[in-house]
């Protein structure tokens, strides 16, 4: 241990002197020092003797060594103090944790209650990647407050503001978990300060008008399975994961209540069931197996393997019910005759020649060998398995060939026009964004519930305790958005005739549309009561 030179890349001695020392945990360290190295000077050797610059130099530089290593001796012997010291008053060893480790030790975590869901858990690991890429520190404790204000500057540039504040929210919850006793978090603070304008350029969910949501309710019949989550969110206010893993024990039908902690904020809520909720609860009360725990134990098993598919198949019956103002039903061509659709087992020679004649190279063999696959009853899930490449592409590949050979082999439920409606219909670009913002989801019937009660006048801090929010200032922001059929009718009520009389009303809408929607789906003995009753008021 001592002095050393080295050299570069080029083989040139480097220009200033290093020295090498050994820790106190026997670990070997080697350190740039700021003492000049006298090229020039050199004698060839750190064994041999130079002359008086280079000798001179030489006593510099293993001064300065010395130094360091008294330093470095002295700090330790303050850090292993302060260890010792934390040691014995909490009883647990310090420990310090690489960023490198963060997805490791987070899932490891032990956690009161449900386990959350994989997909919880890689967006979390992408979170933690994502940093220990873009910082130069090895330990947690390295990092410094400015280092974080730097990341989340470049969080606010790259993402949406949501994804910004959970990324924080993470980052800042796994540091105060992970530094050592007495280390200062970097991400306290007024890292994620708010401005005037807290709303920023956020979107949020657009509310159902009530007419609209009856349609939702008629088309969601025709899937046994989605029926009952979508009413019982809706009639209720839950969010997408409470309604999923909605507990028997939690449901007394005796009383007409829903007593339920949920997920997210840990807020007890008691919500009323009214008859239409009521219906899709004494179903599944009949079809209830012995000791079944969830309500509806298929939906709590979807939730945790592939929560996607819920919103996936949600947004399928929106599309289907919702206006589409780009609409081509009514163009000319949609007025000719679809191709007929054929199997491609027996139309694979037709389409193979297709794409031979058509196609060339790379591109050509891959969409060949996609075909083969898939005529013989491979699924384009199986074919990405299979060869590695992106489902997206596979599809492309099978579309392609679709239109160069002028057949139709393929699903139309599996063709883009579909996904592409779907997608208009229920996401909105936004600026500033990484990815298209979902305006119609599950948290749209959230957003329906809060809206259409308090546009009925129910108490917003009856609501809140409904919707188990924290505040009602959560509520009225991001919440409440009515629109223009809610602003309508509850107007058109109450304010004075002499602001409405002179405004036409539009049958069709607002409470008038809602109540027309109820009354289809009364039964025949209930439309008779509704009659008597009509006629004795």
């Amino acid at each position: 241990m001592g002095l050393e030179v080295r050299r570069g890349r080029n083989g040139e001695l480097l220009k200033i002197w290093y020295g090498a020392y050994t820790e106190s945990n026997g670990k070997r360290r080697t350190v740039p020092l700021t003492e000049p190295f006298p090229v020039k000077h050199f004698p060839g050797s750190l064994k041999e003797t130079g002359n008086a610059v280079f000798e001179a130099s030489r006593a510099r530089a293993k001064k300065e060594l010395e130094n360091f290593q008294t330093e470095a001796r002295r700090k330790g012997r303050a850090n292993d103090l302060t260890e010792k010291l934390i040691e014995a008053k909490t009883g647990r060893k310090v420990e310090y944790a690489r960023l490198s480790d963060l997805p490791d030790l987070w899932r490891r975590l032990g956690r009161g209650g449900d386990e959350p869901g994989q997909p919880w858990l890689k967006w979390c690991d992408t979170v933690f990647k994502r940093f220990a890429g873009a910082l130069t520190c090895e330990y947690l404790h390295e990092v410094t407050a400015e280092q974080a204000v730097a990341y989340v500057e470049t969080l606010r540039r790259d993402f949406a503001r949501k994804t910004e504040q959970d990324a924080v929210h993470l980052l800042r919850s796994a540091f105060r978990r992970f530094l050592p006793p007495g280390a200062s978090n970097p991400f306290e603070g007024g890292i994620n300060r708010k401005g005037r304008d807290r709303d920023g350029g956020m979107v949020h969910r657009r509310p159902f008008a009530v007419g609209d949501l009856a349609a939702l309710f008629e088309a969601a019949k025709a899937d046994p399975f989605m029926y009952p989550l979508i009413v019982t969110a809706a009639c209720s206010g839950l969010r997408r994961g409470d309604v999923c893993r909605l507990k028997w024990e939690s449901v007394d039908l005796r009383a007409g209540f829903l007593a339920v902690k949920t997920s997210k904020t840990g807020a007890n809520v008691q919500i009323p069931i009214f008859q239409r909720l009521r219906e899709v609860l004494e179903t599944a009360l009949a079809e209830k197996e012995p000791d079944a725990v969830y309500v509806w134990p298929v939906a709590a098993r979807m939730h945790k393997a592939n929560p996607d598919g819920l919103t996936w198949r949600f947004k399928k019956i929106v599309a289907a019910v919702l206006h589409d103002p780009d609409s081509i039903q009514d163009a000319p061509q949609a007025t000719q005759a679809a191709p007929e659709r054929v199997t491609l087992s027996e139309a694979l020679p037709e389409v193979l020649n297709a794409v031979e004649t058509n196609l060339d190279g790379l591109r050509r063999d891959r969409v060949t060998e996609t075909l083969n696959l898939y005529a013989q009853g491979a699924s384009v899930r199986e074919i990405e398995s299979r060869t590695g490449r992106a489902r997206s592409t596979v599809s492309a590949d099978l579309h392609r060939a679709e239109d160069l050979s002028g057949l139709r082999f393929m699903p139309e439920q599996a063709r883009g026009d579909a996904k592409e409606k779907i997608s208009r219909l229920t996401q909105l670009d936004a600026p500033g964004r990484a990815r298209r913002a979902s305006v119609a989801d599950w948290h749209s019937l959230r957003t329906t519930w809060v809206t259409l009660a308090l546009a009925a006048g129910v108490p917003v801090e009856l609501c809140r305790l409904v919707t188990g929010h924290q505040t009602v200032d959560v509520v009225m922001r991001h919440y409440f958005k009515p629109q223009g059929e809610h602003l309508r009718a509850v107007l058109g009520d109450k304010l004075p005739p002499v602001l409405t009389d002179g405004m036409p009303r539009q049958i069709g809408t607002g409470r008038i549309a809602g109540l027309a929607s109820l009354i289809e789906t009364l039964s025949e003995d209930e439309r008779k009561a509704l009659a008597e009753m009509l006629n004795r008021s």
